[in-house]
């Protein structure tokens, strides 16, 4: 009998082929026995990521606190690198490194990026006290307004409330009959002539010294009988005086460091002298202090021996 040419249950299997249906068959087993150990194996990692999904949650929340404190020690860390100016209390020699910080402030972000006016900042600035330490404040708060984890609001109120804010207070504390514009120039004091021909009529001043005494002297205004006898033939109001012209349009122009930088720099030698006259009279009061509470065992061995 002939096998059909189309196959068919009629004929009959060969030997090789019987062996490769017994093989294909065992492969087949295998694979049901990995499918099955597979499947075992899911499970068990599907009831181990059960397990540790609240454990997940918990190492979740440890992060973000571990994370706020880290901004938390960030942002202390960015306070002291910027931490307030006490310029009251400030040794010679850390006075003179701030005074050159804030010189610098002035003269980069005043001038060169805000270009603030020499009518808001008159050249002198630095010879009065109040209206220096308007500046230095805003310089200190500008620091704090741009450090890499202030809030943006803190940029803003610098920028909208502060500047404005306090050049107000510079502007009370500097008259513009006291300070006037040069074209060209470092301002002029007007009083400066003034109070000097004051001075000299009043005679020497009362003695006595100020436990505080002020670092620079701070001139005010005083009109003399010369200055009100002009007054009286002052020009109609319409006729504006060239002088006066001229200052207007000279305050019109942006801080310049070769405008008020001299004024600066006599206001910085003034307040250096002073707090190093301070300082040394401190250190000579701290070290008649110290000798005056020597040890008393080592007073009473001294006089044994001379006895």
């Amino acid at each position: 009998m002939s096998n059909a040419p189309d196959g068919g249950p009629a004929n009959r299997g060969t030997p090789a082929r019987s062996r490769q249906l017994v093989d294909l068959a065992e492969d087949v087993r295998k694979v049901r026995g990995d499918v099955g150990r597979l499947r075992t194996t899911v499970g068990d990692l599907a009831g181990t990521v059960a397990e540790f999904a609240p454990q997940l949650l918990d190492v979740q929340r440890d992060l973000l606190t571990v994370r706020g404190v880290v901004e938390e020690l960030a942002t202390a860390k960015a306070a002291a690198d910027n931490p307030p100016v006490d310029w009251f209390a400030m040794s010679a020699a850390e006075a003179e490194t701030e005074w050159i910080k804030l010189g610098d402030w002035v003269h980069s972000v005043l001038g060169g990026w805000y270009q603030v006016t020499r009518a808001q900042l008159p050249d002198r600035w630095a010879l009065h006290r109040p209206a220096f330490l308007q500046v230095a404040w805003l310089s200190t708060s500008h620091a704090e307004a741009y450090l890499p984890l202030s809030h943006p609001n803190q940029a803003a109120e610098w920028n909208t409330r502060w500047l404005d804010a306090a050049l107000a207070k510079v502007e009370q504390h500097i008259l513009p009959k006291q300070c006037r514009a040069v074209p060209g120039g470092p301002g002029q004091h007007l009083v400066d002539e003034l109070d000097a021909a004051q001075q000299e009529a009043r005679g020497p001043a009362a003695g006595g010294t100020s436990p505080y005494p002020n670092p620079y002297p701070q001139q005010q205004y005083a009109e003399s009988a010369a200055a009100r006898a002009a007054r009286s033939y002052a020009q109609p109001q319409h006729v504006e005086p060239a002088h006066t012209r001229a200052a207007r349009s000279a305050g019109q122009e942006t801080i310049r460091p070769d405008y008020w930088g001299p004024y600066f720099s006599e206001a910085m030698r003034a307040d250096l002298a002073w707090r190093r006259e301070r300082d040394d009279a401190l250190a000579q009061r701290a070290a008649a202090a110290a000798a005056a509470t020597t040890d008393p065992d080592a007073d009473a061995d001294d006089e044994g021996e001379a006895g």
